[in-house]
């Protein structure tokens, strides 16, 4: 078993840059092998080994025990210990979640705070084969069914090829003894029915089931990996300032076009979302139209744009970017088009102006033309995609609309030869 450990650590390049490693010590079989390997191999890599236990209170005394038996351990071994006590009953009452998942989250909170070395997890090919399993049920896509990585950020896995038969074989050998958490012996979690009920199933078809599944999983990051760094690549190729290229996005294999999507979603709003949404954002890319995601958000393909609102909003909304400044006109080089576009003459201006959205009764005769139009109907003319509409700006004084973003200036108030000082909108399309 040492040998295979050592094959994963080094085929991953676990410890290749680590001086520390804490090992996350629950005093279970798996926890424990996982301690003793690591403080065997601490000469062969060069790190120094220290362990942090959470003690959830979940299960009164037990907990404690737990806990007692952990301290004990690792006095015995010489190896530092940091103990963190967190009550994830209240917890869980206070955001909603379950037991299950706000232990989890609790759990990696407090390994994030370990700020030296990497943080070694004791999950198994036995943990890797339940977590597929679960992850089928779920509707997962193809990196949930590559299991559970074997190294991601600061967390490693040394034991994620090694069977719960090879952990238990080589605590004997070593006369090693550990705790039992009640907990799993029950099928209150999904997990343990998991592992209780469909697993022993497998099992019966194939004995090597975990073992499996484990070069199965390692064999799909491969491919995953692949399809990642094609889908980061098209991201690249296909990302606008404010909405991905729908007509360069969409001839991309379907596997790629889900993840350029979901890289853009995470990219804008750090929202991670599911199979199904990622496959109904690729109908309306091919077809066009809108969906709903999670979030509160939209997706939306009009034209060459794909992009998301939100909350009826467009959701690049920072692309309106407008500041002001006073101009004297001879102190202009040379007056251009955009220049023309964007400013208004300071003395012609009625009452007080400010900036704000469209509103229904808006209207106006832009320099330029020979007629007064709604807004409405002239951003119909102008084709301005519906999602854009209530959130471009406009600058309006006590007679009506100035100014609008992106389009021009009323002709009452445009810049002419006699116009002496001018208030220019300076945009980032200007």
């Amino acid at each position: 078993m040492l040998n295979k450990v050592i094959k994963t650590i080094d085929r991953y390049e676990m410890l290749k840059y680590a001086d520390m490693v804490t090992v996350a010590l629950s005093g279970g079989a798996d926890s424990v092998c996982l301690l003793y390997i690591l403080n065997e191999l601490a000469d062969r890599y060069g790190v120094k080994i220290s362990a942090i236990h959470i003690n959830h209170m979940l299960r009164g005394e037990e907990s404690n025990r737990d806990e007692a038996f952990v301290r004990e351990l690792c006095k015995r071994e010489n190896i530092p210990l940091t103990v963190k006590r967190i009550d994830i009953t209240s917890l869980a009452e206070q955001t909603g979640e379950s037991i299950e998942l706000a232990a989890r989250k609790a759990r990696y909170n407090a390994f994030s705070q370990i700020d030296t070395g990497v943080v070694a997890t004791a999950h198994s090919a036995d943990d890797n084969l339940e977590t597929v399993i679960y992850n089928i049920t779920r509707g997962s896509g193809l990196t949930g069914v590559c299991g559970i990585p074997p190294k991601r950020d600061i967390y490693i896995r040394p034991l994620i090829a090694c069977s719960r038969y090879e952990i238990e074989d080589y605590l004997r050998t070593k006369g090693a003894t550990f705790v039992t958490d009640s907990s799993n012996l029950t099928d209150d979690y999904t997990r343990n029915f998991i592992r209780h009920n469909i697993v022993p199933m497998l099992k019966s078809i194939n004995p090597s089931a975990e073992q499996t599944v484990t070069s199965m999983c390692s064999s799909l990051r491969e491919d995953e990996e692949f399809l990642k760094t094609s889908a980061k690549r098209v991201y690249a190729l296909t990302l606008r300032e404010d909405f991905l290229d729908a007509e360069l996005l969409k001839i991309q294999p379907s596997s790629v076009i889900k993840r350029v999507i979901a890289l853009y979603l995470f990219d804008k709003f750090s929202i991670k979302t599911d199979a199904l949404h990622l496959e109904n954002c690729k109908d309306i890319l091919l077809n066009g139209g809108k969906t709903s995601m999670n979030g509160n958000l939209t997706a939306v393909c009009k034209g060459e744009k794909f992009y998301f609102t939100v909350n009826g909003e467009n959701a690049y909304n920072e692309i309106f970017v407008v500041k002001q400044r006073e101009v004297l006109l001879e102190s202009l080089p040379e007056i251009n088009k955009s220049f023309l576009k964007n400013a208004i003459d300071c003395d012609k201006i009625d009452g007080k102006s400010v900036i704000r959205t469209r509103a229904a009764s808006d209207e106006i005769r832009l320099f330029g033309r020979r007629c007064t139009k709604s807004l409405k109907k002239l951003m119909n003319e102008l084709k301005i995609p519906e999602e854009l509409r209530d959130a471009i700006p406009i600058a309006s004084d006590d007679s009506g609309v100035i100014w609008i973003y992106g389009i021009g200036v009323a002709e009452r108030v445009a810049v002419t030869e006699n116009t002496k000082k001018a208030i220019e909108f300076i945009t980032n399309k200007s």
